[in-house]
Order: structure tokens, then sequence, then C-alpha cells
């Protein structure tokens, strides 16, 4: 017998999920590592989601293209975001890139959740997209992804 596909919560990162600079970036301490800085409300929105829904970050990041952190950094940053979030996170993709890589997983493209899905056999039309910027609605749209919301409806900042 064949288990049925899921519905899975994508999340953009910055401005989304956590913080970001005045550059629209993942900030930056004196020692050159990212700060996690979680958003208002998004801790116990994704705790009340997590026991039936699987949650995903997909986060496009060309600082490390560009050698402002590594990947290593990077994911030491999304392993500290998940403990502040309790475990509630499944998974994440990054899309190390920039632009002019023209790459296949950087948003708006859908590599990244076409990837999640078929790794985690994700039932994408039934799936939801959060994010703060079009490209993060685009992405959703060209995946296939049945419902897209802006990071501040979905988790109600400045509430």
């Amino acid at each position: 017998m064949a288990l049925s596909k899921r519905s899975a919560l994508f999340c953009d990162l910055t401005g989304t999920l956590v913080a970001f600079d005045e550059r629209r970036e993942l900030p930056l301490n004196s020692k050159g590592e990212i700060i996690i800085r979680v958003l208002p409300n998004v801790a116990s929105k994704l705790n009340a989601i997590r026991r039936t829904t699987p949650i995903f970050v997909v986060t496009n990041q060309a600082g490390v293209a560009r050698g402002r952190f590594t990947l290593d950094a990077l994911e030491r940053a999304l392993l500290d975001l998940n403990c502040q979030l309790g475990g509630a996170l499944t998974g994440w993709k990054v899309c190390p890139h920039q632009d002019a890589d023209r790459c296949d997983c950087r948003k708006p493209k859908p590599g990244m959740i076409l990837e999640l899905a078929q790794q985690y056999d994700l039932d994408l039309s039934s799936s939801v997209m959060v994010g703060d910027q079009e490209i993060d609605a685009q992405c959703a749209r060209a995946a296939g992804v049945g419902r897209f919301y802006y990071a501040n409806e979905f988790f109600g900042f400045g509430r």
C-alpha cells in the first residue's frame, strides 16, 4: 500500500522568519558570524503547525557566493534557528548563488521546493508558502504550491 502525499509549509528565511540588516541580508556580528533574531509570533505559529505539517525553509543566500559568509556558517545559523524554534523545522534548502549564476535553485525559480517535494513526497497543490517578497510568491506559483501568504499577514507582524 502506497502512503498518500502530504502538504507542507515552505518559508523564506530573511524578512519572514528572521530579521535582516539594512541591506536586507542576514546580519553579522563583529566576528563575522550570522546573527539569528526570530521575528515576532514566528515561534508560536510554527510550533502550533509542526505537529501536523512538515516545515521547510527555502532561502536565497548570495552572501555565500560573494564571500560574506560560508555555507558552514549558514548551516550553523539554520541549526541555531531550529533550536530557537524548538525543533519546528523539518529541513531547509539554500541557494548560495547570485542571479548572474542562472542556477535552477535561485528563487523565483522553483528548484528548492521541487527538490524538497520529491525528497519528502509532498503534495505541492495542498501546500503553503510564506515569504516577504514577490519573488517568493513567484517561486510558489512556479512550483505549483497551492497557497501563498505574505509573512506579515501569516505571522501577524505588528499586531
